[in-house]
């Protein structure tokens, strides 16, 4: 790499050399570092990940820094009040995904954990092949509830190429069923397979009621179809 290709990249990534980007929210510390052990127990290659942290808890904030400037993560952290809690949770990982680095952007919950399998073994394998020439797709990755990859997963792991598209990573809550429904009507939908990687989360709330899903989600989920398949190759 030239110079010029050198300076490109440290104006385009904080970070050289990350393949996935962990985005987490949280306001409860001791439940960000459990979900932060089980990553650390599922895997042991964290050579080209990086976590990114938005937290509203502005009296531990100093935990949160102790805990990650001791991780083996690369780390980034925002801080800034919580507003609509749940109805906000979307702005957030759309923040993350601005200053992220990686191939890979992972929203993650900090009640999520990984119940069997190696993530990061997992997620390398997408990174290394080339599924479609504009590499525009979504990963789900199922929850240990029996139902599989068929539902929609708590964890959804997409492209940066995807989040380009947009601008970011959802206009909406309930990033988990946007990522989900979205990638499978425009025929983008990976997944992982069950018996290689498993992941686990408490039963959630919906953020929107039916009625919103069908006055507010449906029409931009329509339109985000539409933009979408303008770009597929």
């Amino acid at each position: 790499m030239g110079v010029m290709g050198e300076i490109e990249d440290i104006i385009k990534n904080p970070y050289s050399g990350i393949n996935i980007s962990i985005l987490a929210t949280t306001i409860d510390f001791e439940q960000f570092k459990e979900m932060c052990e089980s990553l650390f127990h599922s895997s042991s290659n964290f050579n080209d990940v990086e976590m990114l942290l938005k937290v509203d808890d502005l009296v531990n904030i100093d935990k949160y820094h102790e805990y990650l400037s001791r991780s083996i993560f690369k780390y980034k952290i925002l801080i800034y009040p919580s507003f609509y809690k749940r109805m906000s949770c979307f702005h957030f990982y759309n923040d993350l995904y601005g200053i992220s680095s990686g191939k890979l952007i992972w929203a993650i919950g900090s009640d999520c954990g990984i119940a069997k399998g190696d993530w990061h073994k997992s997620l390398s394998k997408f990174i290394n092949k080339k599924i479609y020439k504009d590499n525009i797709y979504n990963i789900a990755v199922p929850m240990d509830n029996g139902k599989g990859y068929k539902q929609i997963c708590g964890i959804n792991i997409v492209t940066r190429e995807w989040c380009e598209i947009m601008g970011c990573l959802s206009p909406l809550p309930n990033i988990d069923r946007w990522l989900s429904e979205l990638s499978k009507k425009i025929g983008r939908h990976q997944h992982v397979e069950e018996d290689e990687l498993l992941s686990h989360y408490p039963q959630g709330r919906r953020s929107l009621s039916k009625k919103q899903r069908k006055e507010i989600y449906r029409p931009m989920l329509v339109e985000a179809i539409k933009t979408f398949k303008k770009r597929l190759k």
